[in-house]
C-alpha cells in the first residue's frame, strides 16, 4: 500500500512539476511555405480579453512566399498558453500586389486596451500619394478582438518623384504616459549613397501625425536610433549607434549613441560614447523614477580588443543617466562573439536589480555558428555578477539561431522569441523558421538548456558630445487595406510548452508596460470574502460556502492552469455548493465564484 502511495505521490508530482515549471523550445513554420522565410520579428504574452478566453501569446511574423528576403507579408498570428495555433488576423489584401510588408514591433497599449504594430514597406507596388515610394512605415492600431481600429502608412505630405527613393524606417515604437505614440529609427534621402539619421515621430492615439524630426550628427556620418524609451519627466531617450567617419564616405566603426529629447521633440543632449573599437546599443530600459535624473539599463555589443591585437565582440550592459552620464559600464562574453538583442529588468530594491538578456552567442557549439542564449546577471552600482547564462540544446537541423526578443511569461519564467536558418534539404537553400523558447528559473534541472560561465569584466567610456541641429520633414498618413491570408503550425522540439501570461503581469518585470495589479489573487487574500472554497489540496470535488447572504444568482465557474474554462455551474440560495473535480488530472485549477456585482477567485491544487 505505501509503495502505491509513494508511486502515485511521485506521479502527481511529475505531472505538477510539467505544468508548473518547465523549459521547452517550439518551433513556428507555415506548412505551405517552407522551402522559403518565415520569420518572427515580435511578440507579446498577454492575458485574455475575458476571464473565459484562453491567455493569449501574440507573434508578429514577416512570411516570405517567395525566395526573396525583401518581399515579405505581415502576419498576426494568436497562440494560446500552450503555443497552440488560435487565429491569424492581420495580413496583406490577397487581392492587391504583395506589398512586401516588414514587421517590427507589437506592443500592448496602456492606456486602453488592444495592441499597436509597427512595419514598414520596402519597393511595395502600391501607390502611396499616387507614386511607387522606397519605403513606407506603417502603423496599425487593434482593438482587444485583434481587427484593425486604425491603419497609417506614413510619408512625405507631399510624394514626388524627388523624395519617392526616401528611407524612412522605424525600428522602435512605445507609447508615452499620456497615451500617445512614440517612433524612432532612421531617415535617409535615398535608399543608398547618402547619409542615414535618426528620426522620430510622435502620433496621437488616433495616429494622427503631432511632430516628426531628424537628428543628423555633426558630420556627415550615419546614425541610426534601435530602442527609445520616456523618462519620468516625459523627456525621449534615444539608444542605437553614430559611424565614426570622415568625408566623404558615410560609413565607420559603430559608437552607441544616447539622445535625450523634450516631449516636444527638441534635443536635450547627445552622446556617442568612444575608447572601443566598436559598440552599439540594442534596447534601452528605464530602472528609476526620478524626474530630471532617471538612470537607464542600455545593451547591444562591445568590442574589445585583447592583448594579443584580435578584436572580440561581447554584451554590452551600460548604466547611464538621463544627462548622458555614465555610472558604469560591462562586457560579458567568452572567447567567440555574443551580442544583446533584448533585455528586462526586475528591481529588488536599493539600488539591485535582476537583467534578463537574449541575444546570440557562438562561443560554445561548432555545428551552430550561433546559437539562441538566455543570461541572467545581478547589478548593483559599481557591480555586476552572473545568475545564469545557459543556450538551448540544438534539437533541429539549423546552423544559426538568434534571440529577439525576451518577455515575462510567468512567475520567475521567460519566453525567448529566436529565428534560426533551418536546412531542409543538403543543396536546397537555407529556410528561415521562428521558436519561441521558455526558460523556468523554478526548475532545478538542466532540463532542455545547457549552462555556461562567460566571465563579466568592467569597461571605460569615453563620452564624445554631439551637435544635434533638428529639422522637420512634413509627413502625413496614407490609407491602407488588409485582411486574411496564411497560417502558421507549431512544432514541438523540447520540453512542455506553457506560459503565465496572469503571472507574467505581476512579476515585477519592468517592461514598457506597466504591469497591472493581480485582482484574483488580492480577492482570494482579502480578510472581508464573501465565500470560503475547500479543501485546498482537494480530491474528488471542493465545496462552495458563502459566509455572507447571496441576493443574486451566483455563477461557479472552473479553470484550468491555463485559465481554460473546465466546467460550470449556477448557485441561486446560501447553502454551501460541491463542485465536482471528478475526471480532471492532477495539478492547479482556479475556481471563480461570481455575481454581477462581485467575483472572487480561488488556487486549489487538485491531488
Amino acid at each position: 500500500m505505501k509503495k502505491h502511495l509513494y508511486l502515485i505521490i511521485t506521479l502527481w508530482l511529475l505531472s505538477f512539476s510539467q505544468v508548473q515549471a518547465q523549459n521547452a523550445d517550439q518551433q513556428y513554420y507555415n506548412s505551405l511555405v517552407l522551402r522559403y522565410h518565415y520569420k518572427a520579428a515580435s511578440f507579446v504574452v498577454d492575458t485574455p480579453v475575458s476571464t473565459t478566453s484562453p491567455q493569449q501569446a501574440f507573434l508578429l511574423w514577416s512570411s516570405n512566399v517567395l525566395a526573396d528576403s525583401t518581399r515579405s507579408a505581415l502576419s498576426l498570428d494568436q497562440f494560446d498558453a500552450a503555443g497552440n495555433f488560435l487565429q491569424e488576423r492581420v495580413v496583406p489584401e490577397p487581392g492587391r500586389t504583395l506589398p512586401y510588408l516588414l514587421p517590427k514591433k507589437i506592443i500592448r497599449i496602456k492606456n486602453g486596451i488592444g495592441y499597436y504594430l509597427l512595419g514598414y514597406v520596402i519597393q511595395s507596388p502600391n501607390p502611396t500619394g499616387g507614386i511607387n515610394v522606397y519605403s513606407t512605415p506603417v502603423v496599425i492600431r487593434l482593438n482587444p478582438s485583434l481587427s484593425p481600429f486604425w491603419i497609417q502608412k506614413l510619408h512625405f505630405a507631399t510624394v514626388t518623384t524627388a523624395n519617392a527613393n526616401t528611407l524612412i524606417e522605424y525600428n522602435d515604437i512605445i507609447e508615452a504616459a499620456n497615451g500617445e505614440i512614440i517612433l524612432a529609427g532612421r531617415f535617409s534621402g535615398a535608399p543608398a549613397g547618402q547619409q542615414q539619421v535618426v528620426i522620430v515621430t510622435r502620433l496621437k492615439n488616433s495616429g494622427a501625425i503631432i511632430w516628426n524630426y531628424i537628428y543628423p550628427p555633426n558630420q556627415p556620418c550615419n546614425a541610426n536610433a534601435l530602442s527609445l524609451t520616456e523618462a519620468v519627466d516625459g523627456n525621449i531617450i534615444l539608444t542605437g549607434y553614430i559611424e565614426n567617419c570622415t568625408p566623404p564616405g558615410f560609413a565607420g566603426p559603430q559608437r552607441t549613441l544616447f539622445m535625450s529629447l523634450q516631449p516636444t521633440g527638441l534635443p536635450i543632449t547627445g552622446f556617442a560614447y568612444t575608447g572601443v573599437p566598436q559598440s552599439a546599443g540594442r534596447k534601452i530600459v528605464k530602472r528609476t523614477f526620478t524626474a530630471g535624473n532617471d538612470a537607464f539599463f542600455i545593451t547591444g555589443y562591445i568590442d574589445v580588443q585583447l592583448p594579443t591585437g584580435a578584436i572580440n565582440r561581447q554584451i554590452q550592459v551600460l548604466d547611464v543617466r538621463e544627462n548622458g552620464s555614465i555610472v558604469s559600464l560591462f562586457h560579458v562574453g567568452d572567447g567567440g562573439q555574443e551580442e544583446a538583442n533584448d533585455l528586462v529588468i526586475r528591481d529588488l530594491g536599493n539600488q539591485s536589480y535582476y537583467l534578463y538578456l537574449t541575444g546570440y552567442t557562438t562561443s560554445y557549439y561548432t555545428q551552430v555558428a550561433r546559437e539562441v542564449y538566455f543570461a541572467w546577471l545581478r547589478y548593483i552600482p559599481g557591480n555586476l555578477s552572473l545568475m545564469q547564462f545557459n543556450t538551448y540544446p540544438q534539437t533541429a537541423n539549423y546552423t544559426t539561431r538568434t534571440g529577439v526578443e525576451i518577455k515575462a511569461a510567468g512567475k520567475d519564467r521567460f519566453a525567448i522569441l529566436a529565428n534560426a536558418d533551418y536546412i531542409l534539404q543538403p543543396a536546397a537553400p537555407l529556410s528561415t523558421f521562428s521558436n519561441v523558447l521558455i526558460r523556468d528559473l523554478q526548475v532545478s534541472t538542466t532540463e532542455c538548456i545547457k549552462l555556461h560561465q562567460p566571465p563579466i569584466t568592467p569597461y571605460q567610456y569615453s563620452p564624445q558630445q554631439l551637435g544635434i541641429t533638428p529639422s522637420a520633414p512634413l509627413f502625413k498618413q496614407y490609407p491602407e487595406n488588409w485582411s486574411q491570408l496564411l497560417r502558421v503550425l507549431p512544432k514541438l522540439l523540447c520540453g512542455q510548452f506553457r506560459v503565465d501570461a496572469r503571472g507574467a503581469l505581476n512579476s515585477n518585470i519592468i517592461e514598457k508596460v506597466t504591469p497591472v495589479a493581480d485582482n484574483a489573487a488580492k480577492d482570494a487574500q482579502r480578510k472581508d470574502t464573501k465565500v470560503k472554497v475547500y479543501p485546498n489540496p482537494a480530491t474528488s470535488q471542493v465545496f462552495v460556502e458563502f459566509t455572507q447572504p447571496v441576493k443574486e444568482k451566483v455563477l461557479i465557474k472552473v479553470f484550468g492552469a491555463d485559465m481554460r474554462l473546465l466546467r460550470q455551474q449556477e448557485a441561486s440560495d446560501n447553502s454551501r455548493k460541491a463542485v465536482s473535480l471528478d475526471g480532471l488530472p492532477a495539478g492547479l485549477y482556479f475556481i471563480q465564484v461570481g455575481t454581477r456585482s462581485h467575483q472572487e477567485i480561488f488556487k486549489i491544487r487538485k491531488d
